[in-house]
């Protein structure tokens, strides 16, 4: 509230001082006022000409200054800051009769284009500053938009000063600075809240340069010199470039001192940060202490748990591949084994031999002897067959019932043969006691080689043994037969 009564009053005095100045001109009285004003103001030439050189000399300071610092702090405010002081401190050179035109040509239609060029971009610079420092394409979208529309009214001075005069032409580019300035100023009195004390600083410096502008209107219709008001045009520009420098200043402190809050924030996160990380360490230590002791007991237990459970599996391989009875291979171990070793011959280009081994009259042995004693000699034919495999590859399995299968990898038909026959003599010879009963048993034997064979599978191996075998029970049994792929 304090800062907006500051900014009233300010007002009120530039008011008033303006109307203390142009009362005398408005109403044809020529009085003290006049006398005052004309003799302050109406300089030498000379004088103004080296206030010029002066201006010269200081603005390119500033502006090289200004372009340092932006560079310095890649800011693009500080560079749109120091572009409207160039062009700025050009057109009030070129109102007072210096102008970068005059080394191209002496035209004064070129020199008017050029001043109303050099207004015009001055005021889009400023509006551009403006909306750059307050944000207001982000925070205040419309009053971005206003900014945008006013700059394109200002682009319209060029082409119109073909068709003005000069003091046609410097009376529409003060009134539009004039109306710019307001607009600026009523922007920044609406977004007061959202800056602060730079809010402030900022609308003093607009109402400086309109407080400027509108005695610069009051001496140009009392007729000062125009020497005397581009003189005072300087000096609006000096106050505005200190206070706008200021601002900066103010704006870059504030910067610095967020900077160093976040490092001060940093360094305390920072040794915070080491502080919970020891104790994380001393904590983690611990813990891994504890847990190192409670892995090694729980390995322990596991070790031991595994243990058990392979000789669980090795119990459990055992009764899924072996026969109860005989004391043999099962069935599904041998669908298992005969698949591997087929694989294996055909890879290694080696015979694979199986023999098929029946009880002959089984069921007889059933009925007359009773099924345990059929029970025995299935055992007693297992026991045979298991002493007569004397290599650790040759596999012996209860096919199914009285019914034998013999797989003999890496032996050919010969062996194979021999073997079968070994068999059937062994069993014939050994007489079986059941029951206060002898019993002689016989078996039939069916051979086939795998001799690779083409288009020949596990199954029509067997098959072939089962041939055999059949050809073997036809001829009177207690017999070997062999029976060739090929014949399948």
């Amino acid at each position: 509230m304090l800062q907006v009564l500051q900014v009233r009053n300010l007002i009120y005095f530039i008011i008033f001082m303006g109307i203390l100045i142009s009362a005398p001109a408005v109403y044809g009285q020529v009085g003290v006022m006049r006398i005052i004003v004309d003799e302050i103001l109406t300089l030498p030439m000379n004088l103004h000409l080296h206030l010029q050189h002066v201006f010269i000399g200081s603005s390119l300071i500033l502006s090289l200054m200004c372009f340092a610092w932006a560079r310095a702090l890649r800011s693009y405010s500080m560079a749109l800051l120091a572009l409207y002081f160039s062009v700025k401190s050009l057109w009030i050179l070129a109102d007072g009769g210096i102008s970068a035109m005059t080394v191209i040509a002496d035209n004064q239609l070129l020199l008017k284009i050029e001043n109303a060029a050099l207004a015009t971009l001055s005021i889009i610079i400023l509006i551009a500053f403006t909306a750059k420092l307050f944000a207001l394409k982000k925070h205040s979208s419309r009053y971005y938009i206003v900014l945008r529309r006013l700059s394109l009214i200002a682009l319209l001075i060029i082409p119109v000063s073909y068709f003005l005069s000069d003091l046609d032409l410097w009376l529409l580019t003060q009134i539009l600075s004039s109306f710019g300035l307001l607009i600026l100023l009523f922007v920044a009195k609406k977004l007061s809240d959202k800056q602060g004390p730079l809010h402030l600083i900022y609308t003093v410096m607009l109402l400086v340069q309109l407080s400027f502008n509108l005695i610069g209107y009051v001496l140009h219709f009392n007729r000062v010199s125009a020497q005397a008001i581009n003189c005072l045009d300087m000096l609006a520009f000096w106050l505005m470039a200190i206070m706008v420098t200021y601002i900066m200043g103010r704006r870059y402190y504030g910067h610095l001192q967020d900077v160093k809050l976040a490092q001060q924030r940093a360094m305390a996160s920072a040794k915070a940060s080491q502080v919970a990380q020891k104790e994380l360490l001393v904590v983690q230590q611990e813990g891994q202490e504890l847990l190192e002791s409670r892995v090694q007991e729980r390995t322990l237990e596991l070790n031991i748990a595994l243990q058990e459970l392979e000789t669980a599996n090795q119990e459990l391989q055992e009764k899924n591949t072996f026969d109860e009875l005989s004391g043999l291979y099962n069935r599904r171990h041998y669908d298992q084994k005969i698949l591997a070793e087929f694989r294996r011959s055909r890879r290694n280009l080696t015979p694979l031999s199986i023999i098929l081994v029946d009880i002959d009259h089984f069921k007889k042995v059933n009925d007359n002897y009773g099924h345990l004693a059929g029970d025995k000699c299935i055992v007693e034919t297992a026991s045979i067959i298991k002493s007569l495999l004397q290599r650790s590859t040759d596999v012996g399995c209860r096919y199914g019932g009285e019914e034998f299968c013999l797989i003999l990898p890496e032996t050919d038909e010969k062996g194979a043969l021999t073997l079968a026959q070994e068999v059937c003599e062994s069993v014939s010879q050994q007489r079986i006691f059941s029951n206060e009963y002898f019993i002689n048993l016989t078996v039939s034997c069916g051979v086939t080689t795998y001799q690779q064979e083409k288009d020949v599978t596990p199954e029509v191996i067997f098959a072939s043994a089962d041939k055999a075998l059949y050809k073997a029970k036809q001829a009177g049994r207690n017999q070997v037969q062999v029976s060739l792929l090929s014949e399948i």
